[in-house]
């Protein structure tokens, strides 16, 4: 690519030297004539007049060997200040961005450019190169005459692949990043390493300015803000909302390395190959700047125009990132990492979408937490959709009861793990209370209603994870061969205590509640699991955090969020057909008939293995295998009510506690109880009369 900037008639050009004058860049992807040292520090600088070198940005973006003598030599004015950068930058950075001159020029020099507030103007400005970003507010930003033109370079940088032309690392000033990633190197994650913190503007008064650090007509008036809050995040939201990976812990689920590009991304973003080239540079500072944003303040509507001012970039940069910023929102929205959830005030459809009549109509068969959850998704981005439920009532296997003084989940109760989970968003922005549940403490009792040993319990709980780091090592030999859970087992438990003493029948009971817990999380017993395949879930990354109940229950989710949906109820589905068009025509039990673009089927597992809905052409063998083969695991929940909550003498305020069955044939059978009553009410509080809810699975 070339990229050319012309000299303008009546321009400030006019007067500079001769061509035979001037050196021009020696790079390739650079024609620009003539360049024109944004730095203008020396007294000698070659402005846009001859130089021995001109060192290359961009393309638009280079400064003299003047000025750069100006800075790096030690007998030159300039030294000072560099050798005082060096020194910061070598203490905060991770050796990621090395000192060097340009580096030095990139994060002092480069003037800030910023976007005219004026109605129906919108113009670039450059600031003089001694004011800070930070210094201003750029809502109030305004062109002292927008009747003047934006300099040439404004639409050089406007062009997508002006990014290829960039020889230096980008990194945001005064960023919201900087508190969500301190455990990592800032000049790794795209943040300066010259800026420790997020800085608080500063009131300085009113400044104007109608001159211009370089070729071209621009000029603007800016006011420094007042001080304003810290986008310091607050402690309880890191609980619930965390967009980055530790790099000290395994992955999250929905969360993003910051320095490392999805594969879903270099899929939907063209020219995004790889993590080291300019642009994925510059792509991963809009998505972590947008993920910032969305974490402070997840309750409102992120719109491309706020989320501007946060793009502190020295150069020309700033504006490249500006006109990608609608794109990378755009994505990051239709891939529900934000812009999600309960939004009320939120346009409808979302406003930065177009070619609305490209939208389809959309079917959904079902209307549990998958089919709501679509349909809204949908809804937001300007489709037409309805869902037919087959029952009286929305939710799925989410239905709550209340009939015992506090909510008890039916179905579905506990988010097991409330950090970036899906519902602990919808809670926080429904304004839903969350009350946690302390997982780490689980007191067991035995069937006879005495705590078990503790010494005992270490022994045995050591004993079984041995048996599963064994079991881990033996799927990872060539000659294995699956079998069942409890088999494999079995077999490990004899190997390792061929040297121990053997289990007494105590012991034997609380590896048996071990083995119960296993069949918990599986939701089948020991026989029925691959000893293989058993954890195949922690392939896909998990919801951290501790687990949590919702107060108001999982309908009070569903409802809220259904609320602006098309639902028709008591509609059994009975097939669905592609018609020779391409449309698709799903037909009900009374006959009656609907068609749409596109169907989406959120019935549960069992209705599909049992063929309640045939489909005209029949599934596919790879979908029938799919179907056929998975199984869908079964665990039974008691909902108990007692006058009061007596188990507290023994476990005190914790939310839950195990019970240790008589022998192995109830293993499992009432394996753990739940109090389901409200937290912090002491045994001696609590009247005789009164109910307190109990759970147990």
């Amino acid at each position: 690519m070339s990229i050319t900037v012309r000299k303008r008639r009546g321009s400030a050009l006019s007067n500079s030297p001769s061509d035979k004058d001037r050196k021009c860049c020696d790079r390739k992807c650079c024609d620009t004539v003539p360049p024109y040292c944004f730095v203008q520090a020396s007294e000698r600088c070659a402005k846009t007049g001859y130089t021995s070198r001109w060192y290359h940005l961009s393309v638009g973006q280079h400064y003299c060997n003047e000025c750069f003598e100006h800075f790096y030599r030690k007998n030159k004015p300039g030294y000072p200040s560099y050798a005082r950068w060096c020194a910061r930058w070598e203490r905060e950075s991770g050796d990621i961005v090395s000192t060097s001159p340009k580096a030095f020029f990139v994060d002092l020099h480069l003037p800030f450019w910023v976007r005219c507030g004026q109605l129906g103007c919108g113009k670039w400005r450059k600031l003089p190169a001694n004011i800070d970003l930070c210094h201003v507010r750029q809502d109030i930003v305004k062109c002292l005459n927008c009747d003047l033109p934006e300099e040439e370079l404004v639409a050089l940088s406007k062009d997508p692949e002006w990014s290829s032309t960039i020889s230096y690392t980008p990194l945001l000033r005064h960023s919201p990043l900087t508190s969500l990633l301190r455990e990592y190197f800032p000049d790794g994650v795209g943040i300066s390493p010259s800026v420790a913190t997020h800085s608080l503007a500063k009131n300085t008064g009113t400044l104007t300015s109608s001159g211009t650090s370089g070729p071209g007509p621009s000029s603007i008036s800016y006011t420094p803000s007042s001080p304003a809050i810290s986008l310091s995040p607050d402690l309880s939201m890191e609980d619930i909302l965390h967009p980055f990976n530790h790099p000290q812990e395994g992955p999250r689920a929905r969360a993003f390395t910051p320095d490392v590009l999805e594969e879903e991304e270099i899929k939907s973003v063209p020219g995004l190959s790889g993590s080291q080239t300019p642009m994925a540079d510059l792509y991963m500072i809009i998505r972590n700047v947008l993920l910032a944003l969305w974490y402070s303040k997840c309750t409102e509507y992120l719109y491309p125009s706020s989320c501007q001012s946060s793009l502190s970039l020295r150069g020309l940069a700033r504006i490249w990132c500006a006109e990608q910023l609608p794109h990378v929102l755009h994505l990051l929205t239709k891939l529900a990492y934000l812009n999600c959830g309960y939004l009320p005030s939120a346009p409808r459809p979302f406003h930065f979408i177009s070619n609305l009549d490209k939208k389809s109509t959309v079917l959904i068969i079902g209307a549990g937490t998958a089919g709501i959850a679509a349909a809204h998704h949908l809804s937001n981005f300007g489709h037409r959709v309805k869902i037919l439920e087959a029952n009286s009532r929305i939710g799925g296997r989410v239905m709550d009861d209340f009939s015992m003084g506090s909510c008890v989940g039916l179905g579905a109760m506990f988010i097991t793990g409330v950090c970036n989970n899906p519902f602990a968003l919808l809670s926080h922005q429904m304004d839903l209370h969350l009350r946690g549940i302390d997982e780490d403490r689980c007191d067991l009792i035995s069937e006879f209603g005495s705590h078990v040993v503790k010494e005992m319990d270490i022994k045995v709980e050591k004993h079984f994870n041995d048996t599963l780091d064994h079991l881990s090592e033996w799927r990872s030999t060539e000659d294995m061969v699956d079998e069942s859970l409890e088999t494999k087992l079995g077999q490990l438990h004899k190997d390792i205590l061929v040297e121990q003493t053997p289990y007494s029948e105590e012991e034997w009971r609380l590896l048996d509640f071990h083995y119960s817990n296993l069949e918990f999380a599986c939701g089948a017993t020991l026989d029925k699991i691959s000893a293989v395949h058993w954890d195949h879930n922690d392939t896909f990354y998990q919801f951290s955090g501790s687990h949590a109940l919702i107060s108001e229950g999982f309908s009070a989710v569903l409802t809220k969020l259904s609320s602006s949906l098309d639902v028709e109820l008591h509609t059994v589905v009975a097939s669905v057909q592609t018609l020779e068009d391409g449309q698709m025509c799903l037909v009900d039990s009374k006959g009656r008939e609907w068609v749409a673009n596109k169907v989406i089927v959120t019935i549960p597992l069992s209705l599909l293995k049992r063929g309640d809905i045939t489909f005209a052409p029949p599934l596919s063998d790879r979908k029938l295998k799919a179907i056929s083969s998975l199984g869908a695991g079964l665990v039974e929940k008691v909902v108990l009510n007692f006058p009061s909550p007596f188990w507290r003498c023994f476990i005190g305020n914790a939310d839950f506690f195990g019970h240790v069955s008589s022998s192995s044939q109830h293993r499992g059978m009432f394996g753990v109880f739940y109090d389901m009553s409200p937290k912090h009410t002491t045994p001696s509080s609590t009247t005789p009369s009164s109910t307190t809810p109990s759970s147990t699975t």
